[in-house]
């Protein structure tokens, strides 16, 4: 959390703070501008209330205050809270009563079967570069066949 911390200190340096009323500051960067409450350890971009850990704009606000950065995190993150949380022994856990005493008992992938045709292509071509036929109708090169032409025959007498 110390690393997490420090990178949101470098964050927090393009920020100017500006003091609205008592414990609410407006920090503001080229483009946004975002609202910082320090009594009530909230943000206008809810990152703070989310992580419950203080984000760029907070900080930079907690700076500008000149107020110490570690009030304004939660105690879960320090290390005396990681200590307590294992300070109780775990107790493993039998696994007698769930042993499996059949193949039925066990999930099977599914059968899956390939199919016996060629793989379908995964591009399909556009009209510019489908091949060029010659109708045996009208004798022309195009994208239509005998069954499809529609040119007038032209009747030789």
């Amino acid at each position: 959390m110390e690393k997490r911390l420090k990178e949101q200190l470098d964050r927090s340096r393009v920020f100017r703070m500006i003091a609205s009323h008592e414990n609410v500051y407006e920090v503001r960067n080229d483009k946004y501008s975002y609202s910082a409450d320090l009594s009530t350890c909230t943000c206008s971009c809810v990152k703070w209330q989310i992580n419950c850990f203080p984000c760029a704009h907070a900080l930079a606000a907690i700076q500008g205050a000149r107020l110490d950065v570690y009030d304004f995190i939660d105690p879960y993150f320090t290390a005396e809270y990681y200590r307590m949380c294992y300070s109780f022994p775990i107790a493993p856990l039998s696994n007698v009563d769930a042993s499996c005493s059949s193949i039925e008992d066990f999930i099977l992938p599914p059968v899956t079967k390939r199919p016996a045709r060629r793989p379908k292509s995964k591009r399909i071509a556009s009209a510019g570069e489908k091949k060029l036929i010659r109708c045996g109708r009208c004798n022309k090169m195009g994208h239509h066949n005998k069954k499809s032409c529609t040119e007038p025959l032209n009747m030789l007498l």
